[in-house]
């Protein structure tokens, strides 16, 4: 309908973000190769923002490692979010996707999934999604993603509702030397290149240059649909010590375009400290500067985003408690032609200011109960309280039962509240939308040679968007808080190494979703922001060492129909073949989507976009 038409049209702009800080503990240097029981005892930062381990995280959480991301064969952020079983991912063009957990997929709807790369938040104020045409990092150098299903709003605030991905980059201690990856085929061109070396005897730095050229995606009714893409990035970062601490810094620039006088430029620059202190813990410091301007046509946004934030980690006794605050500004300008959908006014400054705390109570040896909440204070949505208790019992045979309850919320994004049609849609007084959540779930490692994840989760929402009339004259329409319901699910994966040399990774997750209007309520849009989710979906990804020097790759995955718009369910696979020579070059050889000759993955009628069989060819060195 065409209130979805204009919003469409507005949301394809911006960027910019939540911000937070990650805790890093000690890192794996090379994943490759790691058994089951090294897998298992990772130090993940994300479900606690203070180093533990996987094995013992009271969270539906998985782990992308480096040699996963290798293996994936994917030429894109995106599409290495696929492995992940408890993540949805729709391709909707080129370059843009659909990202979400536990439901509300599709491009504008996808609203409810909290992005951070290094601690800064990729997350739009424009729309409360995340651009991922703009998310152009060098996969060889991403050391690790977490993510988390489920809420996070007791540490990272108001947005990080269905979930939380964390992508933490190698430091420049481990990317030394020259470096050169280079890939060709069907769909996708991609080059980077990286060099790094020695800051004396107490640090490091790495400078790389990377650019892709992504192929026009095919229209359902056929046809070109002309979102080619290609773009350039480059950008360095530093690692060193002293004897006031542990420093990082980082920062690159970009330059993306696409057919249609649609253009993309921005770069962002971080700095972090961190220091350990005798009885005061670890205290972390970051800020970052982050400058996006898009433009598509007419319409041109420009976001300038400034974060800072400290916590500090203790132990005190029984009690490992983890505090801090932060505060960040937003300038978010979007110009458009007149009489088209406009935001109202074109210029808001956003400031937004937190506080939280979290304590991990050990009331056993096997029993952690986890008390947290965090305080937001916008100065464009007002206050925001989300609190979260997670208790955790650890069993004699190294297994983990937890369970949590939490309140999350997202926020109003500038489309809620400023968007404007003249004589159309005007800006409304949207409140944000709430979560009550809770889950339970089980990690085991019944055997040397399995480890399991299973968890359960129900999601009571409240205040859902809707598009209201006005109640005497109909028009202008504006968007209210007029949905309600719930969803619930189960997420389930595992890992199996049938031998030394064979692992079969296996994952599946259910989704039911009851969406209603509150009684007197009126939605003309028919609830189209609770999106549209299969109801299952499974992955199942085998790795295979043939050789010494041969590895073979097999991604499968099936995912239902999209019932509410009609959209079959498909079965696909991805096929990798990869040569490891002495000198530490490799050759790739990715077959994509091999089982079907076209497929739909999205049920947006405006986006839609014919997928089919494509091939690329990877060649790697010093990475």
């Amino acid at each position: 309908m065409s209130i979805m038409a204009g919003l469409a049209a507005v949301s394809v702009l911006g960027a910019g973000g939540e911000a937070t800080v990650e805790a890093q503990g000690p890192q794996p240097q090379d994943l490759t190769g790691l058994t089951l029981e090294q897998l298992a005892a990772i130090e993940i930062t994300s479900v606690s923002r203070r180093p533990e381990q996987l094995s013992g995280a009271a969270a539906a959480v998985y782990v992308i490692t480096r040699d996963d991301i290798r293996r994936s064969g994917a030429a894109s952020l995106p599409e290495v979010l696929r492995l992940a079983p408890n993540l949805q991912v729709q391709r909707v063009g080129s370059v843009d996707y659909a990202v979400t957990a536990r439901g509300f997929n599709s491009f504008e709807t996808a609203n409810k999934l909290l992005v951070l790369i290094d601690g800064r938040s990729i997350y739009t104020t424009l729309f409360s999604g995340v651009l991922w045409d703009a998310q152009g990092l060098v996969l060889e150098d991403i050391e690790r993603i977490e993510v988390i299903s489920g809420p996070g709003g007791a540490l990272y605030g108001a947005n990080a509702v269905n979930g939380v991905i964390n992508i933490t980059t190698r430091s420049a201690r481990d990317t030394q030397g020259p470096a050169i990856s280079v890939g060709a085929g069907t769909d996708d061109r991609t080059l980077s290149l990286r060099h790094g070396g020695a800051l004396g005897d107490a640090g490091a730095w790495r400078l790389f240059l990377t650019g892709f050229d992504r192929s026009d995606t095919e229209m359902v009714g056929g046809g070109s649909g002309l979102d080619a893409a290609a773009g350039i990035r480059a950008g360095g970062r530093a690692d060193w010590s002293n004897g006031l601490g542990q420093w990082m810094l980082q920062g690159d620039v970009f330059d993306h375009e696409s057919p249609g006088d649609v253009t993309l430029r921005g770069g962002f620059a971080l700095g972090r400290w961190t220091r350990e202190f005798d009885g005061a813990g670890r205290i972390e410091a970051q800020a970052y500067y982050d400058q996006t301007d898009r433009v598509n046509g007419p319409v041109e946004e420009e976001v300038r985003t400034w974060d800072v934030s400290l916590q500090q980690a203790i132990d005190l006794g029984r009690h490992a408690i983890v505090w801090g605050g932060g505060h960040r500004g937003v300038e978010n300008t979007l110009t458009s032609p007149p009489g088209a959908a406009t935001l109202v006014p074109a210029r808001r400054d956003i400031t937004l200011g937190n506080l939280f705390v979290q304590d991990q109570i050990s009331l056993r040896d096997d029993l952690v109960l986890t008390l947290g909440v965090k305080v937001e204070d916008s100065s464009f949505t007002g206050v925001e309280v989300l609190p979260n208790a997670r208790l955790a019992w650890s069993l004699e045979d190294g297994s983990l039962i937890w369970g949590a309850v939490s309140r999350a919320a997202r926020t109003a994004s500038r489309i809620d509240r400023d968007l404007t049609l003249p004589g159309f849609l005007v800006g409304g007084d949207f409140q944000s939308e709430k979560l009550t959540s809770y889950e339970l779930g089980y990690r085991a490692r019944p055997a040397r040679n399995l480890n399991l994840s299973l968890s359960a989760f129900y999601h009571d929402y409240t205040d859902l968007r809707t598009v209201a009339p006005d109640p005497a004259t109909v028009l202008p329409l504006r968007f209210a808080n007029g949905g309600e319901g719930h969803t619930s699910g189960i997420e389930a994966w595992g890992s199996y190494e049938v031998s030394p040399s064979w692992r079969l990774d296996l994952g599946v997750v259910t989704l039911e979703k009851d969406f209603r209007l509150k009684p007197g309520e009126v939605d003309i849009a028919s609830l189209a922001s609770v999106g549209d989710d299969p109801s299952w979906q499974v992955l199942l990804n085998s790795r295979t060492q043939l050789t010494e020097r041969l590895e073979m790759d097999v991604h499968l995955r099936a995912v239902d129909e999209l019932e509410a718009s009609s959209v079959d369910g498909y079965v696909e696979a991805d096929v990798r073949f990869g040569w490891r020579f002495d000198n530490g070059v490799e050759l790739a050889l990715i077959g994509s989507n091999l089982l079907n000759d076209t497929r739909i993955e999205t049920g947006d009628p405006g986006r839609r976009r014919v997928l089919g069989r494509s091939a690329y060819l990877t060649l790697r060195a010093g990475f």
